[in-house]
């Protein structure tokens, strides 16, 4: 039962926002989170050898729904660093970009730069870029490449690229209009996500008063652990409530999502 809800409560108190907010990964320097296949690796692993000791099912059901919270909860932590990290990526290239677009360089010229001195490499984002600066000085349609880009963000820049060879249109105006919305977007985010801390805070104290009830009932003599890994009906409430911890903490999830920016 305590392992169980450790494992739930772990994985609810990992910090940061879901995907919310910004499109497309770049993957940033360091290490992040342990991956979600490595913990679902581990829980036939967990599961052999719970059997192998003779633990009660119950107890082996309670922590592969523990463990697939816990799976789910870091794949939306790594998902919404990558995301946030694709925006910032996108919005510096676009800075540098149009500075060397207005100081009269080519295209071509302004992508290399821009390339070259933003922070941050690797992923669909510098990867795409690079494929399109390397099209525009082959002397091919840069915009094409970006269009059938992997993000949403890439496929506008590619948008308005074509529409302003088409039509005409200075490209400096609409890549500025494409800073200032990705700008706006990043600032949104920071504020849903600092006005959003109460309600998080909220729904990880709930999540862990089961375990509070149980740690209070051990120090008053009870045997709670004992019950509730015992089978029986023990067994029928451990899971019952870490299914409802479980999913209780993943509809909040889902809620304060919706009020961040898409």
């Amino acid at each position: 039962m305590v392992s169980a809800l450790i494992l739930l409560a772990a994985g609810i108190a990992v910090p940061g926002q879901g995907p919310a907010g910004g499109r497309g990964v770049v993957k940033r320097a360091g290490r992040g989170p342990l991956p979600p296949v490595a913990v679902t690796a581990g829980v036939p692993v967990g599961v052999a050898l719970f059997v192998a000791t003779g633990i009660d099912p119950a107890t082996v059901i309670a922590l592969l729904i523990a463990g697939f919270v816990f799976s789910w909860r870091l794949k939306r932590v790594g998902t919404g660093r990558t995301a946030r990290a694709q925006t910032t990526t996108l919005a510096g290239f676009l800075g540098l970009c149009i500075g060397n677009l207005r100081a009269g360089a080519p295209m071509a010229d302004a992508m290399d730069h821009a390339l070259a001195n933003t922070p941050g490499s690797g992923g669909p984002t510098t990867g795409a870029l690079t494929a399109a600066a390397r099209r525009v000085r082959s002397g091919g349609s840069g915009s094409a490449v970006l269009i059938d880009a992997p993000t949403m963000d890439l496929r506008r820049l590619g948008t308005i690229w074509e529409v302003s060879d088409r039509h005409g249109i200075p490209l400096v105006r609409l890549l500025d209009q494409l800073k200032h919305r990705l700008d706006a977007r990043e600032r949104h985010r920071q504020a849903s996500a600092a006005q959003l801390q109460g309600p998080q805070a909220t729904a990880v104290i709930l999540a862990l008063l089961p375990l509070a009830g149980v740690l209070m009932g051990t120090a008053m003599g009870a045997d709670p652990i004992g019950f509730l890994t015992g089978g029986g009906v023990g067994g029928i409430l451990l899971i019952t409530g870490v299914l409802l911890s479980g999913a209780g903490f993943i509809l909040t999830e889902k809620i304060l999502e919706g009020a961040s920016p898409a």
